[in-house]
């Protein structure tokens, strides 16, 4: 039973993921035309960063002004947020706002504002930054809860606003705060918020949290909230940094391995097992880690190789390992076994999104990308991984124009062709609308010929390229198979992915069929569009027109 209801959200339980500890990484400068980041943070349905110029950009749904540019229109791709071109030292985003901490040390924040969670003293939508009451200097940290948010001091003190339903505020009570209240704590080196709940490492080493604990995530043996900070039991070692997700927290050891504890269900405690756990387990084959974050139902880490690992929830491919399939150990990400900097992972329910900073400090995201709907205040069509699209991605690819210091000239090419090995057109010719790189079949009602569209590399590296096209139409039915195996759903949904080496090709095959009761003079045409995962503004087109006679 609540004690104190939300004020401007759902009583459903919405939740998100936040992957909210962002270290700040240092990176070359980046060169012209070029955009290098130092920091991401993945929300639910937004995404945002920090540059190295000190720039916080953000993208995703943006109708109650969490992207923060000062509109309300929906961004496909990073926007800068209005008033913090620079002097940013860290940006996180969560379920419908979005926070940041200045580099005089201040907290300032923006978007929805139904239980005081911009801690600006009222219950203001903002869509642009708004300074959190008191908190103008003196801040190191901002973490954010679902509708809460907490500020860590240069003090090693704790203050924290918004929604305390569950006591995440960590105040003694379940009186929800507009304005930050002081916590108590002191001797806090970090802190992270997870949905209802929030934790804090001490100096010593030590974790504690306080908040919901139904499912366990508070660490100390029992399933019960807890409205002031109680020690995590049986860790066993120093804590070095906390990660809170959704129902679950996980802690990083001083020894580089990694414990989690609370809900298990789709394996976000990595301990090979989808048992809940009221104590710390240990992840199984995880060690040499330097960084984690917990999204809603997933996890993920770097290790001091740089490497990508995740584990939990995949519905939407946010583990990033290119499957959709949960997994209850760590599994690497796709083609980033090394040279990442930091991951954060993010998400709501079936729908998680993870993304990471590389080392040349390009962003890339993956997961899903067509939004959450019909939750308030979120009904968003999708877009929360910044590459320009609504489209699912199962590995990571650039977020638009985050392409890092000294990005690779990445260049997909298509060709298409009426036959196998000659009369393909489109070499060297890269466009959206398919112009100079088209072909026209013609056929009888009932007939069936084939289109050869030839996917090259023209860049001097390896990349990855995601493949789609237009499904069946009218008259007309539309296939597609590569090294003779079908990829027709996958072409069609836009999830089919090649990872194809620097002046190589594939080859996709289309089958189109006429109906027999197709009227001659009928026309179809299709399209397929190559999109590269290392820059997602390199897109190719190439046509086929089908015609009855």
């Amino acid at each position: 039973m609540r004690l104190t209801p939300r004020i401007g959200s759902h009583l459903t339980r919405i939740v998100t993921a936040v992957g909210l500890v962002a270290g700040a990484l240092i990176v070359a400068a980046p060169v012209a035309q070029a955009t290098s980041v130092t920091s991401v943070s993945a929300g639910a349905v937004t995404g945002c960063v920090r540059t190295s110029a000190g720039v916080a950009k953000c993208w995703g749904f943006n109708a109650v002004g969490m992207v923060g540019d000062g509109t309300k229109v929906d961004r496909l791709q990073p926007t800068t947020v209005k008033g913090l071109k620079a002097g940013v030292q860290d940006v996180q985003a969560v379920w419908d706002h979005t926070c940041a901490v200045t580099n005089g040390g201040g907290a300032k924040c923006w978007g929805h504002n139904g239980d005081g969670e911009l801690g600006d003293g009222s219950l203001i939508k903002r869509v642009t930054p708004v300074q959190v009451s008191g908190l103008t200097s003196g801040v190191q940290q901002v973490t954010l809860g679902f509708d809460s948010g907490c500020a860590l001091k240069t003090t090693g003190t704790v203050s924290c606003w918004g929604y305390n339903g569950n006591g995440q505020l960590g105040t003694g009570n379940r009186q929800s705060q507009r304005n930050p209240a002081d916590t108590g704590l002191s001797g806090i080196t970090q802190i992270s918020a997870g949905w209802d709940h929030t934790c804090g490492v001490t100096n010593g080493g030590g974790l504690k949290c306080w908040g919901q604990g139904k499912h366990g995530e508070i660490g100390d043996g029992a399933k019960s909230d807890r409205l002031s900070p109680v020690d995590v039991t049986g860790l066993g070692g120093a804590v070095d940094q906390v990660s809170a997700g959704f129902d679950h927290t996980c802690a990083l050891m001083s020894t580089g391995t990694v414990k989690c504890w609370g809900n298990n269900t789709t394996g976000e405690l990595g301990d090979g097992t989808n048992t809940d756990s009221t104590h710390p387990v240990t992840v199984s084959g995880l060690s040499g880690v330097a960084s984690i974050s917990a999204g809603y139902n997933h996890t993920c880490a770097v290790t001091t190789s740089g490497a990508a690992k995740c584990w939990g929830a995949n519905e939407s491919g946010e583990l990033g390992d290119g499957t959709t399939k949960n997994r209850n150990k760590p599994v690497g990400v796709y083609r980033s076994g090394s040279g990442v900097a930091q991951i954060s992972a993010g998400g709501y329910k079936k729908k998680g999104m993870t993304c990471l900073v590389t080392n040349a400090g390009a962003a890339k995201c993956f997961g899903s990308n067509h939004g959450v709907h019909n939750l308030a205040p979120i009904d968003s069509t999708g877009g929360q991984l910044g590459d320009g699209t609504k489209i699912d991605r199962h590995i990571p690819i650039t977020v638009r124009t985050l392409t890092g210091g000294s990005p690779a000239k990445y260049r997909p090419d298509l060709l298409i062709s009426k036959h196998k090995s000659a009369g393909y057109v489109g070499n060297g010719i890269y466009n959206t609308s398919g112009a100079n790189q088209a072909k026209t079949l013609k056929m009888a009602p009932g007939g069936r010929k084939h289109l050869f569209v030839k996917l090259q590399n023209d860049a001097n590296v390896t990349d990855s390229f995601f493949v789609s096209g237009t499904g069946s139409g009218k008259g007309f039915t539309i296939s597609y198979a590569t090294n003779g195996h079908s990829i027709k759903s996958s072409v069609t949904s836009g999830t089919y992915w090649v990872t194809v080496p620097a002046g190589g090709s594939r080859t996709v095959v289309i089958t189109v069929s006429a109906k027999s009761t197709t009227p001659s003079g009928r026309s179809r045409s299709l399209k397929v569009v190559a999109r590269s995962a290392g820059d997602s503004a390199k897109v190719d087109v190439v046509r086929g027109v089908t015609k009855t006679t």
